[in-house]
């Protein structure tokens, strides 16, 4: 849920690198005839993406119907791309356009494959067009799988298309119990319009991010807890109070949307957390 520079290099460049080294001649030549399709391809992926409509790209779903070509278009990226030296320093280029490494999806795992927005299993014309191919951790990969939006409000958030930090979409509340935990949700704001704000709730429940700041959130409770306790002992819960309004303004300042941001934002306004911990 954060963003991506575009990539820059045009997707016949791309092409041509990643089927030009092949060894199968064969499969060079049935690739080559392709030129136009792809080329095609990646130019209304480009007209359609920033506008949420890649659910209206059915025409090139299982095409060309071949299935032989279908698995010559996926070897220009397995084989093309990610394996030989032309496609993989586009590969290698489109993976370092995150911000510090950090997967885009979820805003915390380590980079290290390509998501294909569209999957190559079923828009093999799509396996290395340059718009479709989004760097990611792998277990974001792994979530999203092979999936393909159905709508507008089923389409998971587009890196290099899609901005949600302009205004706030994360929040969280505190879970009281023998051990105090926070449970972070999607709460868009109404700026957003009714189909992104459908969006972000789709793509948060889509990469589990409830369940990936959780876990960090329980990390930081449990490394600032003596803090915490010893400030509200010496000084009392308004003390406490303004502490962890600090921290939330400092993480909002790095990042509107960061799960610090909220969990700090909740805990300064949970009386019951102020007062007992």
């Amino acid at each position: 849920m954060w963003t991506v520079p575009r990539p820059s290099f045009d997707a016949r460049e791309v092409y041509v690198a990643c089927y030009a080294s092949l060894r199968d001649e064969k499969t060079r030549e049935s690739l080559v005839l392709l030129d136009i399709d792809v080329v095609f391809a990646a130019y209304v992926f480009a007209s359609v993406g920033p506008n949420a409509m890649l659910h209206t790209l059915t025409y090139f779903s299982d095409r060309p119907t071949s299935k032989d070509v279908q698995a010559a278009l996926k070897k220009a990226y397995t084989a093309g791309m990610v394996e030989n030296k032309p496609g993989r320093y586009y590969y290698d280029r489109l993976l370092a356009a995150a911000v510090h490494g950090r997967c885009p999806l979820c805003g915390h795992g380590r980079v290290s494959t390509l998501d294909h927005q569209l999957p190559k299993s079923s828009y093999p014309l799509l396996a290395v067009v340059p718009d479709n191919l989004v760097p990611a951790c792998a277990d974001c990969n792994h979530r999203k799988n092979d999936l393909a939006p159905s709508s507008s409000e089923t389409q998971t958030l587009h890196p290099y298309f899609d901005d949600a930090n302009q205004a706030r979409w994360l929040a969280a509340q505190v879970v009281p119990g023998e051990d105090t935990t926070v449970r972070f949700y999607a709460d868009p704001v109404a700026t957003f319009g009714p189909t992104m704000q459908a969006r972000i709730r789709h793509h948060f429940k889509q990469f589990k991010l409830e369940i990936l700041y959780g876990l960090q959130a329980a990390q930081e409770l449990a490394g600032i807890h003596s803090q915490i306790s010893k400030l509200r002992q010496a000084a009392g819960p308004d003390a406490v109070a303004e502490e962890l309004r600090s921290r939330a303004e400092s993480w909002a300042e790095h990042s509107l949307n960061c799960w610090q941001h909220a969990m700090y934002e909740a805990l300064a306004a949970d009386q019951a957390y102020l007062a007992n911990g």
